[in-house]
């Protein structure tokens, strides 16, 4: 069924106006007939018997909770007409802090971190712990006095599954940018740090108008992405909150109470020490050692070809000298092979003169030898 404005729900709730909708319902503002008064109505998607009994069940359990941070529902009904469960709430005239986004000052923000801390608190204090698991802006409402409050808790894993269920939804639009890196791991079991991760990347979002890791939620940081940083014009102070809540390691972020502490004194004009880091690291902040850069063994050169000797002019006249030597001989080791030979100019060109010339050379040796012993 679709419902437009002055429907009359039940005959008491007459919608005046539409203010969004989601994966498991959507909100109007109504006029209860009955006191007058300005209610928000947030009707829920149908459902069959057993889903409807788990609803009512839960929702005796939220009724049961108590605090000025969290959104107290009234009343819990079925429209009659389609057989679609709601709840009556307060009327927040503010709307929700998305509205903020990328607006919100510096001191908005602490009491933003201190209420909300305050809320997840007391929800995880109970026994067993209730965890919201879709903190985001969406999900906090400002009252009219300022104060922010949380909506939409108190909704289980097994009651989100059975919503998803008849929606034919397998998640809520937009909740991945708010899921730290824990729930993307094949076996996620709800625990109360994914809620202070939620707030990490909303505080995030609210001052920075982007949604940390490009949206993706802790699955870029579980990847190994470098951790974002609020811009220069927020404290330092804040910065290490923020990216105290959005921890990369589960068990190594701040719990609720411990953020909602330091927000509170921080907002008192103290000095507050954050309870979450180990005393030593606060007096002496460990630094990360240098770098030291792996030597890698350097090449070895290969041997330069040997130059050949030019030929060597001799003191004692034009002799030139050219050196053999064998080759693969280790250095200073003297064998025979090893031992150079020198070779004369005159004995190299002696030996490129035909036979012919010697025996005729010869010939006239002897002949000049006759004429001269017959001269004598």
């Amino acid at each position: 069924m679709k419902y437009s404005e002055g429907y009359l729900l039940d005959n008491r709730y007459q919608f005046e106006r539409y203010i969004g909708s989601g994966t498991f319902g959507e909100v109007w503002v109504a006029v209860d007939k009955a006191t007058d008064l300005e209610v928000a109505i947030k009707v829920y998607i149908s459902m069959d018997e057993t889903g409807f009994q788990e609803f009512k069940k839960e929702f005796q359990i939220s009724f049961e909770l108590n605090h000025s941070n969290l959104l107290h529902a009234n009343y819990l009904g079925v429209n009659a007409d389609d057989k679609r469960p709601y709840l009556v709430m307060p009327f927040c005239p503010n709307g929700s802090v998305s509205s903020h986004i990328g607006s919100m000052s510096e001191a908005d923000l602490w009491r933003f971190i201190r209420d909300v801390a305050s809320g997840l608190a007391y929800l995880h204090s109970k026994n067993p712990p209730i965890i919201h698991q879709d903190i985001k802006p969406d999900n906090i409402l400002i009252l009219r006095n300022g104060d922010f409050v949380i909506t939409d808790f108190g909704i289980s894993k097994q009651l989100r599954a059975t919503l998803r269920k008849s929606a034919k939804s397998l998640n809520s639009a937009g909740a991945i940018s708010y899921m730290g890196p824990e729930r993307f791991s094949k076996q996620y079991q709800a625990v109360k740090a994914s809620d202070v991760w939620s707030m990490g990347a909303s505080i995030f979002e609210l001052a920075t108008g982007e949604l940390p890791f490009c949206g993706m939620g802790g699955s870029l940081l579980k990847q190994g992405a470098d951790m974002p940083e609020l811009p220069e014009e927020y404290s330092e102070t804040l910065n290490m909150v923020c990216q105290a809540c959005m921890t990369k390691e589960t068990w190594n972020r701040p719990t609720a109470q411990q953020i909602a502490d330091f927000a509170t004194k921080y907002i008192n004009g103290e000095n507050p020490t954050p309870t979450w880091v180990k005393s030593t690291e606060v007096a002496q902040p460990t630094q990360a050692a240098p770098a030291v850069e792996e030597k890698k063994p350097e090449p070895t050169p290969e041997p330069a070809p040997a130059p050949t000797p030019e030929p060597a002019k001799n003191k004692r006249g034009n002799m030139n000298m050219t050196v053999v030597a064998s080759q693969n001989v280790e250095p200073n080791v003297e064998t025979p092979a090893a031992m150079p030979r020198f070779i004369s100019s005159q004995e190299e060109q002696k030996s490129n003169i035909p036979a012919w010339v010697w025996i005729v050379v010869g010939l006239a040796g002897v002949l000049s030898g006759f004429v001269i012993n017959y001269i004598m």
